[in-house]
């Protein structure tokens, strides 16, 4: 059989290629298929990069337990990559009011703020945009059971009543809320170098001035690219439990008109002002808590429900592992 010059040429182009693949392979690989759809090591490791944003101190400290940590984190990654693709199978589908309607809710059930809303996401190393569309696919997920579980989950009244009854009678009383103003300093993606060592000595240089009796609020005003900037980094009261831990523990022992040391994140710098501290009484009475002890439970009955369908679908599914 005679190849024409263009197919040998095609066949050396697909050589070259499938030789620079080869080549290339301690930079990146296939590390998963999941029923035809691949994984590469490099989305592998975007996947930990972002976790490591959202919960620091999530990769383990000791290089043994690197392969199982992201041996972890790829069998996570697979049970998403099922979870899309029968979302896309059953042409399930999430409108964008309906992502504000939950973020409404979310905000409500915490009290609060957009400023504190925006600067709770920002502090977890993620976006707005990015916590939408986490918001997004876990309303796809429940649609998703619900469809193929064919039926409703339902929490009774007599549930949401256990609920509240144990929660009040564990705490004597609600979170300690921290009345917080917040400088921010964004390192860009990436950056290395002047960038990152610009805005850490911007950071000092402020502290610097805070200490010496500047005025916080007019110093937020003017440089911080955090929350609530038009308001001098003021974002009102947030609950401790909602802060990071690098935040919570900058902060753990201020006093009000006290300003913490800069606080390094993984996407910036922050300085953080005690504005003042109070102590929430807990709420287990009236219709707006039996509503959140509903939607608590709600998510607790789907996460269980869905552990058990994602096995199944593994089960049945093409999954190959090559980490």
């Amino acid at each position: 059989m005679r190849i024409s010059r263009k197919g040998c040429a095609l066949v050396l182009w697909i050589s070259f290629l499938w030789a620079g693949a080869a080549f290339g392979e301690t930079l990146d690989r296939i590390v998963a298929v999941v029923n035809g759809d691949i994984i590469l090591y490099s989305d592998l490791q975007a996947k930990i990069r972002l976790i490591e944003k959202t919960t620091p101190g999530a990769r383990p400290g000791d290089p043994s337990l690197q392969p199982q940590f992201e041996r972890e984190v790829l069998n996570q990654m697979i049970r998403d990559r099922l979870t899309d693709q029968e979302v896309r199978r059953m042409k399930i589908s999430v409108s964008q009011q309906e992502v504000d309607n939950a973020l409404q809710a979310m905000k409500k059930d915490n009290n609060f703020t957009d400023a504190q809303f925006e600067y709770v996401v920002g502090q977890s190393g993620q976006t707005v945009e990015q916590f939408r569309e986490g918001i997004k696919k876990e309303m796809e997920r429940s649609r998703l059971l619900e469809r193929v579980l064919k039926s409703k989950t339902v929490i009774t009244d007599a549930q949401v009543d256990a609920y509240l009854k144990t929660a009040g009678t564990q705490e004597s009383g609600g979170p300690d809320r921290l009345r917080l103003g917040v400088i921010f300093l964004p390192v860009s993606e990436g950056a290395q170098g002047k960038t990152g060592e610009g805005a850490e000595k911007l950071a000092k240089d402020l502290l610097d001035r805070i200490k010496k009796g500047e005025d916080f609020a007019k110093l937020a005003r003017e440089y911080s690219k955090g929350p609530a900037v038009a308001d001098g980094g003021d974002i009102g009261y947030i609950a401790t439990e909602e802060l990071a831990p690098y935040i919570a523990a900058a902060v753990r022992d201020l006093k009000p008109n006290e300003v913490s040391d800069v606080v390094k994140s993984s996407t910036g710098f922050y300085i953080v002002k005690v504005i003042d501290t109070r102590r929430e009484k807990l709420d287990v009475s009236g219709e707006g808590a039996r509503e959140k002890a509903r939607r608590i439970l709600f998510q607790q009955e789907m996460s269980r429900k869905f552990e058990n369908w994602v096995k199944e679908l593994e089960a049945r599914s093409f999954i190959q592992v090559s980490l």
